[in-house]
């Protein structure tokens, strides 16, 4: 009997309360995981280097994980999303045990996270594709934006609680144990979506065999999903990395302790996450996903260039308090971008089309993400953590001004088209 045929009997409130916590619990270990891996790829260069090998491997990690994405909705069809979901949760946990495992065992920590980055992208790309289904049918969402800003609540505190309690932990403890951690707090979201049916129907997409003709044919027939996925290409290069290399950041800032000023970061945009659904609300009225999306990603840009600017004029006590407030705000804007930028994909073909519209984005969005990342890298390990704040948010403001221009003139064009035929 495959997984989708099962149907626990619960009540829709008891389903999504169970579903959002154990989002909640996988993503608090997601956070001290992050906390783990990167600090142990940030220790193995000396302080001028470990932003280069931060971004070596996260840069392995997202390559893989976007290679994969154009057989996720293929993979979806075939096995369902919700046995597809529940497989790489399972599989997640069980990597990242042994990793953790392995790591207290005394196995070199950078070559180790290196050979494996190979699976964890694929993990996480197989994921990021079927998480926004999953959440919109868990939710009984009315559309995707809808139901990404409803779980950024939950994600965003939960992040933020591993995020603090990973720094504290780790700073006293082997790295490993944030990596045991993660694997361990995933195994309840695997268990209970194979306990709970989804409140909503889900939408296996079609099959197609040729998945990479998929991804060029879908960009070449929607000028809605073209427009999306340059915007979150730009994003992807330009403000994205902050998030990814907050510890080797932190490092050339010159916080101690770095785990504990790292989580304490983390923990600030998750903050941030948490109130986004707030701006999204009101970005919503009277607006489309596209054009809110790319307002918010500047709004990010914005955000970077204040954070570099204070790491350059403050210091102390003082400069980590800033950091922490301009972090919240970052938080804001670039997930409040993120829920707009997943309505956006989903609205722009048909509603079966949903998962290969978002495996389409994804894919050459993160064809674009690991160039930023190790980009950043670069200008961290070479020059400064500030210079590369500086470069990503000056970058988002001139590239992200000309696509929200063309997306206000897309809709103007599509309002008087629609006037002139009734």
């Amino acid at each position: 009997m495959s997984v989708e045929a099962i149907r626990a009997p619960s009540s829709p409130r008891r389903t999504s309360s169970a579903y959002m916590a154990a989002v909640g619990c996988s993503v608090a270990g997601s956070a001290a995981g992050f906390l783990g891996a990167t600090g142990t790829t940030n220790a193995a260069g000396n302080p001028s280097n470990g932003a280069v090998y931060t971004g070596i491997y996260v840069s392995a990690v997202l390559l893989t994980s976007a290679l994969v994405i154009p057989y996720a909705p293929m993979l979806s069809h075939r096995l369902g999303a919700r046995s597809l979901f529940i497989k790489c949760k399972a599989v997640t946990a069980v990597v990242w045990l042994a990793v953790g495992f392995l790591l207290l065992a005394g196995v070199p920590g950078m070559p180790l996270l290196l050979v494996l980055s190979p699976v964890l992208g694929a993990l996480s790309g197989l994921g990021s594709v079927v998480s926004p289904v999953m959440n919109k049918a868990y939710l009984a969402a009315p559309g995707m934006a809808a139901a990404f800003a409803r779980m950024a609540v939950i994600c965003g505190f939960a992040w933020g609680i591993g995020s603090l309690a990973g720094g504290l932990l780790l700073d006293v403890a082997p790295l490993g144990w944030g990596l045991i951690l993660n694997g361990v707090l995933t195994i309840p979201l695997a268990v209970i979506v194979s306990r709970f049916a989804p409140l909503a129907a889900l939408t296996d997409p079609i099959e197609r065999g040729r998945p990479w003709h998929d991804v060029w044919a879908s960009l070449r027939g929607s000028e809605a999903l073209r427009r999306v996925t340059l915007l979150a290409c730009v994003v992807a290069l330009c403000i994205a990395p902050l998030a990814l290399l907050l510890v080797p950041i932190t490092q050339d800032l010159r916080h101690q302790p770095l785990l504990v000023g790292s989580g304490l970061l983390m923990a600030a945009m998750a903050l941030g996450e948490a109130f986004s659904p707030k701006l999204v609300r009101r970005l919503s009225i009277g607006h489309a996903d596209l054009p809110s999306s790319a307002v918010t990603a500047i709004g990010a840009g914005v955000v970077l260039i204040l954070f570099g600017i204070s790491s350059v004029l403050l210091s102390g006590p003082v400069e980590l308090g800033v950091w922490t407030l301009i972090s919240v705000a970052f938080g804001v804007f670039r997930f409040a971008s993120r829920a707009f930028t997943i309505g956006a994909t989903a609205e722009s073909r048909a509603p079966e089309l949903t998962a290969s519209s978002l495996a389409t984005m994804m894919l050459v969005a993160g064809l674009f993400a690991p160039i930023g990342t190790f980009v950043w890298s670069l200008l961290i390990g070479y020059f400064s953590a500030s210079t590369a704040v500086l470069c990503g948010g000056t970058a988002m403001i001139l590239l992200g001004v000309p696509i929200l221009i063309s997306t206000q003139s897309a809709n103007s064009r599509n309002s008087a088209t629609g006037a002139a035929a009734e």
